[in-house]
């Protein structure tokens, strides 16, 4: 399965998770509904950006934000992967009510992604979604929608996986020698994700040269 595809299908899940807080917890559902809605929006820009990309026509391009692309999908396996565990303490809450439970967890969710990155993951999310819109539109137009803000969301997603990487690094010091097949796979994943955190500037360079040619009417495909 598509990669872009896997964490489509991974927001989709996490606006289920959240769509089961609705009822027990009636008092936060503006706040629920509003993350469900984030949810199914990254979904829907990831298909859309993994279709696009699949177009001959913006290969060019996609070369131009590969490592945006790269970043932006590791950020959001990451923070799916917390709303899931979290989520799932729901199951060991001990003997309290239905509803403390799940007021409770929220309460932990809202903690820890506040604490992981000083905003909201309501505004995590939105910002993850405006910044796949961003890559989307760079793909159809060889330039950002507005260049001020992919800096700005480039930056953020940036800021926000740096405090998510060191898990990048135990997944590459954890890996099973049990299996070799398997392990190796692994190593050549976490190694390609390593690598490819250091394309930021370069591909920045590149997209500000293209989008000034693009402006003056040059192919872009003579600068990549």
């Amino acid at each position: 399965m598509a990669l872009l595809i896997a964490v489509a299908e991974s927001a989709q899940d996490a606006a289920a998770c959240f769509n089961s807080f609705l009822d027990p917890v009636p008092e936060i559902s503006t706040e629920i509904t509003g993350l469900m809605a984030r949810c199914l929006g990254i979904s829907s820009a990831l298909r859309t950006l993994h279709t696009t990309k699949e177009d001959h026509r913006t290969y060019h391009e996609y070369d131009l934000i590969y490592a945006d692309v790269l970043d932006v999908r590791m950020s959001l396996e990451y923070t799916f992967s917390d709303i899931k565990r979290l989520i799932g303490d729901l199951g060991h809450t001990g003997h309290i009510s239905r509803r403390a439970a799940y007021y409770q967890v929220w309460r932990e969710i809202d903690s820890h992604f506040y604490q992981e990155s000083r905003v909201s993951l309501s505004k995590r999310l939105e910002c993850n979604f405006l910044f796949l819109a961003q890559l989307n539109h760079i793909l159809i137009d060889g330039r950002p929608l507005d260049e001020d803000e992919y800096y700005d969301l480039r930056d953020f997603t940036a800021e926000i996986l740096r405090t998510q990487a060191p898990r990048l690094d135990a997944a590459f010091n954890s890996l099973s020698i049990g299996d070799p097949g398997h392990s190796c796979q692994q190593a050549e994943v976490v190694r390609e994700e390593k690598a490819n955190r250091n394309l930021h500037t370069t591909t920045g360079t590149t997209l500000m040269v293209a989008t000034e040619a693009k402006t003056r009417g040059t192919s872009i495909a003579t600068w990549v």
